[in-house]
């Protein structure tokens, strides 16, 4: 269900704030779970900078590499029997 080990944990929280979760939740599309685990991990762990992601950093390197205008597309033939798209095969 979960990646990640979960631990179940109950909380007292005043009906006001629990209509605000839910309202939220409603708009996000979210549960109110995913939300208070959102908001505790922004405030105790918080993720770091997205440029400190070894993912962003390739995402960075694609942007930096010149992307060539047109790149030809090798036949069906060049690919599965290595022959060159001007030669059909013989017989």
């Amino acid at each position: 269900m979960y990646a990640h080990i979960m631990k179940r944990l109950q909380i007292m929280i005043e009906e006001d704030l629990d209509a605000a979760l839910e309202r939220r939740a409603l708009e996000e599309g979210t549960s109110k779970a995913a939300l208070i685990r959102r908001f505790v991990r922004d405030r105790v762990r918080p993720l770091p900078p997205i440029e400190q992601d070894p993912l962003w950093q390739l995402v960075e390197a694609a942007e930096r590499e010149p992307v060539p205008e047109q790149v030809p597309e090798p036949s069906i033939d060049e690919v599965i029997y290595e022959w060159p798209s001007s030669t059909p095969p013989s017989g």
